[in-house]
């Protein structure tokens, strides 16, 4: 059966014979909060369920790895069906906790201990088998806080549907799990969880929390105190999220913060510092986000692509919850989106969102329906051992085009997260037309960038970059041109409803390359790149203004 709990257009007296049709057993575990929370949840466990594998016991991957059983989607799916509680929901739930927990490591002298196989067909972490057999690749240590977070929603909020052998073997494992999330330091044994790494430290925290709280277990409680004030402590210095202004990171930031507050001890330092990171991390959305574009203006530290209407975002989840599908900046046809495996995630932020709207302001609310006017956004962000100083970041923003860049000197290529793919320090977006986002992308290739956004312009060099250093380009991807009507990409100067004047040092003699079997995210695009002499003196730049 399907839940509806947006009765809009029915009287009071209509809506109590509506709900009282229901049987109870459902209507008492309807996602209560927001209509636009229900009908999250409702749109997107209904869409969990075409994938579920009855034979098997888990959920079939959407989009990577299709085909294969997917153990962080099945773990999420076990919390939503507890809180649907349909007909057959729990009995579904009680499988996957089985299957997911058979397959977690319990050797303690194991880098993985604790962490839960990404999917029951792999071979164990670190062996031969494995082309690349680091974290990663052959495990992914981040499971542990995704399908912990989820379960401890489900043990606090609905254990009382389990059977007391499954509630003991979920407390169990999760206290496995946080013991073995605290194997993780940061550049120890390849491990890169910092402070700075927001969205799994924010996890990792309040699952060390409560469960530490639940189980009586000192360590835990102790350690998660010791990981939210290093967190407080860097995120104080600029009032931002090291991994500032994802699409994708700063949702599921969101939703561990959530978490924090709801669910943490009452003396914990997480339910202190929760409200206010969760009201300054919604009013920093609202001021990029324009409602018009329906995208996050750049630039974005780590992004699936290029533009949030085609792709499964975790912000877009948040927007829905908050202000309703039409508003959010989400695909419309959910069986043609980019990187879908994320929507299997929304019924858990639709059961978070009361939690997290209680910190939406409704000036920032309003934000988020109706594009306030022309502003520029200015502020910083620390990502250490990465960042050599903290990015500077600039955004200009206007009705119909966005301007965004940050100043970086990084100690590789790729951003903090070191990932040439999903880092976009220069960017600007605009409307080709009522249908199409346009997206000129700087895709990276110097660790030091010099990127400011101002007024209609972008202007990017690379302060650290000379002649000795082999051939020096600006790359520049250009994507968003879904319906061509005849029209013809040239450069950037000859881009569909965008005038773009052009200044650089580079050589006049730019290449274009368009080719649909090299996509980033999916995307395809245009390689539009204009290279330095062989032998040059001063700074390399490219200036782009709009005309």
């Amino acid at each position: 059966m399907k839940l509806k709990s947006a009765f809009l257009g029915f009287n009071a007296a209509q809506l109590i014979v509506i709900t009282s049709a229901l049987p109870t057993d459902i209507r008492q575990n309807i996602p209560r909060g927001t209509t636009y929370a229900d009908d999250m949840f409702n749109t997107a466990i209904e869409w969990n369920d075409g994938f579920w594998d009855d034979e098997a016991g888990y959920l079939i991957a959407a989009a990577s790895n299709p085909g294969r059983y997917d153990t962080r989607h099945s773990g999420w799916y076990a919390t939503q069906l507890l809180a649907r509680n349909g007909p057959g929901d729990v009995a579904r739930a009680v499988r996957i906790f089985d299957n997911v927990i058979s397959g977690q490591y319990l050797d303690t002298s194991w880098q993985w201990y604790g962490d839960y196989q990404q999917s029951p067909s792999e071979p164990l972490p670190g062996t031969h088998e494995y082309v690349n057999g680091g974290p990663y690749s052959s495990w992914d240590p981040n499971i542990r806080d995704f399908v912990g977070c989820a379960w401890l929603v489900a043990l606090n909020d609905h254990s009382h549907l389990l059977p007391k052998a499954t509630v003991t073997k979920i407390e169990k494992s999760l206290h496995t799990a946080a013991k073995g999330d605290l194997y993780r330091v940061g550049g120890v044994d390849g491990d890169n969880l910092y402070p700075c790494y927001s969205n799994p430290w924010l996890m990792r925290t309040v699952l060390q929390n409560w469960v530490g709280t639940r189980l009586g277990d000192k360590n835990l409680t102790q350690a998660s105190e010791k990981f939210a004030q290093e967190f407080y402590d860097l995120w104080s210095q600029h009032r931002t999220l090291s991994e500032f202004n994802s699409p994708t990171y700063t949702g599921v930031a969101m939703w561990a913060l959530s978490l924090w507050s709801q669910y943490a001890s009452e003396d914990s330092l997480l339910k202190k510092y929760a409200p206010e990171v969760l009201t300054a991390t919604w009013n920093e959305v609202s001021q990029l986000y324009n409602a018009n574009l329906k995208n996050l203006a750049g630039p974005w530290d780590r992004t699936y692509g290029y533009n949030m209407k085609k792709y499964t975002s975790l912000i877009g989840a948040v927007i829905w919850g908050a202000v309703g599908r039409e508003n959010a900046p989400i695909p419309q046809k959910t069986s043609g989106m980019y990187h879908g495996d994320d929507f299997a995630f929304y019924p858990l932020f639709a059961l978070g969102m009361p939690e997290m709207l209680k910190y939406l302001s409704e000036e920032a609310k309003s934000k988020l329906i109706k594009f306030p006017g022309d502003h520029f956004f200015t502020t910083q962000a620390y990502s250490p051992p990465f960042d050599t100083y903290a990015r500077n970041i600039t955004t200009w923003m206007s009705e119909n085009i966005t301007i965004g860049a940050e100043t970086v000197a990084e100690q590789v290529v790729g951003g903090p997260a070191e990932s040439t793919s999903a880092f976009s320090p220069a960017v600007i977006q605009w409307a080709i037309d009522d249908y199409q986002i346009g997206c000129v992308s700087h895709w990276v290739t110097e660790s030091s960038i010099h990127a400011v956004a101002s007024n209609n312009s972008l202007y990017i060099s690379y302060p650290n970059a000379t002649s000795t250093d082999g051939p020096i380009s600006f790359n520049f991807f250009f994507s968003g041109l879904d319906i061509r009507h005849n029209f013809n990409v040239t450069g950037l100067e000859a881009l569909p409803n965008l005038s773009l004047e052009v200044k650089t040092n580079a050589a006049d003699n730019y290449t274009i390359v368009y080719d649909t079997d090299q996509t980033v995210n999916d995307f395809i695009f245009y390689n539009i790149t204009y290279t330095m002499p062989e032998v040059f003196t001063g700074e390399p730049y490219v200036s782009l203004r709009v005309i």
